[in-house]
């Protein structure tokens, strides 16, 4: 890792990369926040499971900016290390619900700097940026509203007057990052966004193969390509596998009281967890909860919801001691299934945690 007295590490989406655009600009740019006077920033995109590697690394910063990742037990082991070996000043900028419900002991255990709120993590950085009078570029500026229209869905788009071409960039770019997690990739994205000066072009250095003819080993060069371009060719190539893959899954699905399974081990252990079961929902049109196994022998859930009902389901199931480490949004919804836990274990859970979830959603409507 390169020398800095700054490190900003944020999740691999298009939040996390537009939050850490913007907290580069504010910086380096114009050395602002967090720190007086131009900083150069270490770069560090990472999940809330992988956090851990920072640790193991035994890097310190003076200053370390936390931004659009959930707080896990992971999360909180490295803040703790930070703190004790360190001695790092911690600012917190996230939206997850498991967040915003661990604000007290992140202020009073760890002396950590938290805003928290339910807007994507770039607005509530945007905002607080411009609460230190910084006026932010217009590129950054239409980046945060594509996310807002990302993570926000249709009704957040007929409020936001954000452009239709940065809106298709941003989600290619969190498709192409969530495939082939190139921290050189993800470092240059940020620091395109954040670029002070008109769009210019920004390439990548990546291996390709090139067949000889006859029989003759394929011969592999490093050539540079065009981020943006690589970007939507990786995020298309991915959508139409992920539309493949959940077609076939979806006929698989089983009900479970207000939601529908989806056994996907052995059909599917790459990246991209989230992206398929968004598919498997948009074909069913009903909550759907997807299990999956990585490749290091892991299994994930996954809920997919329209109305707020995964998150509801998902605590539901933690509350059980069916999963652990649980992160997402109230319409998408990730955790890590428990070693102990049985497939059937996890199905009548499941169906009773629906349940539960669907007969709050009733008495909220029935008291508005």
């Amino acid at each position: 890792m390169e020398e800095c007295n700054v490190a900003v590490i944020a999740d691999w989406d298009a939040d996390g990369v537009v939050a850490a655009a913007l907290l580069v600009y504010v910086q380096e740019v114009k050395g602002v926040f967090p720190e007086k006077g131009r900083q150069k920033v270490c770069l560090i995109p990472s999940g809330p499971r992988s956090i851990s590697k920072i640790r193991e690394a035994g890097k310190c910063w003076r200053t370390v900016v936390l931004l659009d990742i959930p707080f896990t037990q992971e999360v909180e082991e490295t803040i703790k290390w930070m703190r004790e070996n360190c001695n790092s000043k911690i600012f917190y900028f996230d939206h997850h619900s498991s967040t915003i419900n661990a604000i007290h002991d992140l202020e009073e255990k760890y002396q950590v700097f938290v805003v928290v709120g339910k807007s994507p993590t770039s607005i509530l950085l945007q905002r607080f940026l411009e609460g230190l009078n910084v006026k932010i570029t217009p590129r950054l500026r239409e980046f945060v509203k594509a996310v807002a229209v990302l993570e926000g869905g249709k009704h957040i788009k007929k409020q936001i007057e954000a452009s239709e071409g940065i809106i298709t960039l941003a989600a290619s770019i969190s498709k192409a990052l969530n495939q082939t997690r190139s921290r050189e990739a993800w470092s240059k994205y940020v620091r395109w966004i954040s670029n002070p000066i008109p769009f210019e072009e920004v390439k990548i250095k990546i291996d390709k193969i090139i067949p000889r003819a006859g029989s003759g080993e394929p011969k592999r060069v490093e050539e540079k390509e065009n981020l943006v371009k690589l970007g939507m060719e990786i995020s298309k190539s991915s959508d139409k596998e992920i539309r493949k893959v959940a077609m076939d899954l979806a006929m698989s699905a089983k009900n479970l009281g207000y939601v529908k399974f989806v056994d996907a081990r052995g059909a599917w252990s790459k990246r991209g967890t989230s992206a398929l079961a968004s598919a498997i929902y948009k074909i069913i049109n009903f909550p759907v909860a997807v299990l999956v196994e990585k490749e290091e022998g892991s299994r994930l859930l996954i809920i997919r919801s329209g109305k707020g009902e995964a998150e509801s389901i998902l605590s539901k199931l933690y509350d059980m001691g069916i999963v652990e480490d649980k992160g997402g949004h109230r319409n998408i919804a990730v955790a890590k299934v428990k070693d102990e836990v049985t497939v059937s274990m996890l199905e009548k859970s499941l169906r009773k945690a629906s349940f539960e979830a669907a007969k709050e959603r009733w008495k909220r409507n029935i008291e508005e």
